[in-house]
């Protein structure tokens, strides 16, 4: 997909951006008609956000306000926003919707759900996570994307900074808005992803939704490992080693972490799984809350497998509790818990204690009740076998006796 082209000349019609006057009116009544902006979130290579809530019915919402440098830049803006209904339409509990788009002071904004003023990458940034809190925010973040996908559309711009977390519930946003690409900018965080997590093909201008399962790979890599697999003294060295490099991995790594990650993070993308579905049955975690459904469905036949485009990947189903990738049930800690495994180790050991001598009696009982009824008929077994031997041997008599008369005779 390649960047949008600049039409220059439609660069003088746009209204003027005027930065001053959104500072100093932002936080007065009525500035953004029907909202009261209440603190600013945060801000980035995109613009700034706030958090803002609508007066008529006191619901928060996060209004993005998109930074824009120039006519030419300003310009791609207008164009890309033109686009953005296309996502307005998807309804997804792990995507943060977009609800309205407008301009004031020149400045392009978009209304979207309020997702939490967490994210991902705070997150990550506060120590490294437990297995599982990182993978249950991870399955998350790739069900919203996967909803992305499943409406041909493409994020281009997945990072910890995008996955926004609120409670329990881990949300993708800023999609929609990733294709911007300016000359203006010298850095490639700006358009195309982010270096830590871009792909190798877009380097090319080239991507698709496979682009989307790398950025994801090195987002499993962190949130697994504590750090992205490739970093360097500059963009164009890490990119480069997107490119080159393999992703080295921890001494104490599972084995099946090294697997999916690697075909994730594959340097040509026909190597990596044919859609985030792929990657989330290769978790083992269902893609969707009726995908169990599903699968039950089409182990009695009712419904045909679908075709592998590739080996299934080895794992060891009894490490996976729970549709959990690879994890063994955490033990409970603490007194309570000590003393309860202890009353349960006692009426364990209490239970083999009685059950050992009840087994071997009934094993003695067992076997002689059966030996006593299979005694008659292993003494006719013997029997008839002596008769057997007795008739061949007089059968063998008899030949030779009449072998001699034979002789005898002539």
């Amino acid at each position: 997909m390649e960047a949008p082209r600049i039409d220059h000349a439609a660069a003088p019609n746009s209204p003027r951006v005027d930065w001053e006057a959104f500072y100093r009116s932002y936080r007065k009544a009525g500035y953004l008609p029907g909202f009261e902006i209440v603190n600013k979130l945060g801000g980035g290579m995109f613009g700034l956000v706030f958090k803002a809530r609508k007066e008529s019915i006191g619901k928060d919402y996060a209004i993005k306000f998109l930074r824009v440098d120039d006519d030419t830049v300003r310009d791609a803006v207008a164009r890309e926003l033109e686009t953005v209904h296309w996502f307005a339409q998807i309804d997804h509990p792990n995507l943060v919707s977009i609800e309205d788009k407008g301009t004031v002071d020149g400045i392009p904004y978009l209304v979207m759900s309020y997702a939490g003023e967490e994210t991902l990458q705070k997150r990550l940034q506060n120590g490294a996570m437990s297995r599982e809190e990182g993978l249950r925010i991870f399955v998350q973040a790739a069900r919203g994307v996967q909803a992305l996908h499943e409406h041909s559309l493409v994020h281009f711009d997945l990072k910890p900074a995008n996955i926004f977390l609120k409670g329990e519930v881990a949300r993708v946003g800023d999609y929609g808005l990733s294709k911007l690409v300016s000359a203006s900018r010298n850095s490639l965080s700006f358009g195309r992803g982010t270096p830590y997590y871009m792909a190798p093909e877009m380097l090319q201008r080239r991507g698709d939704a496979r682009s989307d399962i790398y950025s994801l790979g090195v987002i499993l890599f962190e949130v697994l490992f504590g750090d992205v697999p490739f970093r360097g003294d500059s963009e164009w060295e890490v990119l480069r080693k997107h490119e080159t490099a393999e992703p080295s991995f921890p001494a104490d790594a599972v084995p099946a972490d090294r697997e999916v990650v690697r075909r994730c993070l594959a340097k040509k993308p026909e190597d990596r799984f044919g859609s985030v579905a792929d990657l989330l049955r290769a978790l083992e975690a269902p893609g969707s809350l009726g995908e169990s459904i599903v699968l039950a469905a089409r182990t009695s036949g009712a419904i045909p497998a679908p075709v592998r485009t590739a080996p299934p990947i080895p794992r060891d189903a009894a490490d996976s509790p729970y549709g959990m990738p690879w994890r063994r049930e955490a033990r409970e800690r603490g007194a309570v818990a000590f003393v309860v495994a202890m009353i349960l180790s006692v009426l364990e050991v209490s239970i083999l204690a009685i059950l050992l001598p009840v087994r071997a009696i009934s094993v003695v009982v067992g076997r002689g009740v059966r030996w006593v009824f299979e005694l008659p008929f292993r003494i006719l077994g013997l029997v008839a076998r002596l008769i057997g031997l007795l008739l061949v041997a007089g059968l063998v008599l008899l030949a030779v006796l009449t072998a001699l008369n034979l002789v005898r005779a002539l």
